[in-house]
């Protein structure tokens, strides 16, 4: 019987120890490369002409759907190239009722924003993944992109609550805090009508590792917490015409205030844009304005950008501009403008052939700096 028992209790323990069963889940593999060569000039000595640039994830979907209808699903993107670098990496739950995502995903402010016709996509589009051109090079004061009180500004910076340094520009995705671990819901479309809300209590934070730690201090100057987004868009079609529009807002307030200069209040976004479709052609807008308070004065961003586009079976043609202005308290403002105008042909699914030429100019009253940009390249979704 003392056998018995110790067997038992052995088999107890291993069962208790032992991973639990995974669940049945459909696995898809996906992903996309995007290779270009690019040819830039600009004005700042000892930069190359030729370049290739590369743009390259694998993407990791499982899925599985219950018998009441509740799908959940995981999602994971890494950006490739030397290693493996997480990009994205949340759950999802989804209904009849909607959807929730939960991890590092952007917000409902991006994913339910409206763009506006491009050349190429990739070069002039909602979020910039191919482009030659430092911004932040092309500007005389450092303040462009790499102060305290600009990077939290920028819509689309990361990293460590304060945004790191070097902020992209010349793109207007209403992205707070990139890929921050955040909790979004997204209602289902009722007549065209989607809205979503998103809130991220440590604005910045991206979890590594197994998410064991000490909770993070809330004294941090510059630091963001409590983000909150709200969206809504509504997509339909009106006497033969198709028509997007949407908007969205974010708000995030800093831990402690800073010294002269820093980040102290509120860091507060919104979006707003516009398309208009007939017959292959296509003609909108979209507007993003970003504000951070600082000690003394604040920081602000105003993008927009215009486009048109025309679409023949495997074949699209377009045309963009854009226009950028910062502003600082108490130094010159940086104002920036961009024209593109590019082409594209489908070969096959997923898979396109683009080119496009990309040419504007920054000025910030110190400089005046011209750039222009020719790219010719690959865009393949699997």
């Amino acid at each position: 019987m003392k056998n018995v028992l110790l067997a038992g209790t052995a088999l107890l323990g291993l069962a208790l120890t032992s991973a639990p069963a995974a669940a049945e889940l459909n696995l898809d593999l996906g992903g996309h490369f995007r290779g270009y060569g690019a040819f830039t000039d600009v004005d700042l000595a000892n930069t190359h002409d030729m370049e290739f640039r590369r743009d390259t994830e694998a993407h990791f979907t499982g899925e599985a759907t219950s018998d009441n209808g509740l799908t959940v699903g995981v999602h994971y993107e890494a950006m490739v190239g030397g290693d493996l670098i997480t990009d994205e990496a949340y759950a999802y739950f989804a209904g009849n009722w909607g959807r929730f995502n939960f991890g590092a995903e952007d917000g409902a402010a991006y994913l339910l924003q409206v763009a506006a016709p491009s050349g190429d996509s990739n070069v002039d589009g909602l979020r910039t993944n191919i482009q030659t051109i430092d911004a932040t090079g092309l500007a005389a004061k450092a303040d462009f992109g790499a102060s305290t009180g600009y990077t939290g500004v920028f819509s689309d910076t990361f990293a460590t609550g304060q945004a790191g340094t070097g902020a992209r520009l010349l793109d207007y995705d209403h992205a707070d805090f990139q890929d921050t671990d955040r909790l979004t819901y997204l209602t289902p479309k009722f007549s065209g009508f989607q809205g979503g809300v998103s809130y991220a209590p440590q604005a910045g934070q991206k979890l590594v590792g197994n998410g064991i730690g000490a909770t993070a201090t809330n004294n941090t100057v510059g630091q963001y917490e409590d983000l909150w987004e709200a969206a809504v868009r509504w997509d339909g079609e009106f006497e033969g015409f198709g028509l997007s529009a949407g908007a969205g807002y974010s708000t995030a307030e800093t831990e402690i205030a800073g010294g002269a200069g820093a980040l102290n209040g509120d860091l507060d976004t919104w979006n707003a844009g516009l398309n208009v479709a007939f017959q292959g052609f296509s003609v909108g807008g979209a507007y993003l304005n970003s504000e951070a308070d600082v000690t003394g004065g604040s920081h602000e961003s105003d993008t927009w950008v215009v486009g048109a586009a025309w679409d023949n079976g495997p074949y699209h043609v377009g045309v963009s501009y854009l226009d950028q202005t910062l502003e600082e308290t108490g130094a010159n403002d940086v104002d920036s403008d961009r024209w593109a105008v590019g082409a594209g042909y489908t070969y096959g699914p997923g898979m396109s052939f683009r080119g496009g030429v990309t040419t504007g100019n920054v000025d910030d009253t110190a400089t005046d700096e011209d750039f222009t940009q020719v790219t010719v390249g690959t865009d393949i979704q699997f």
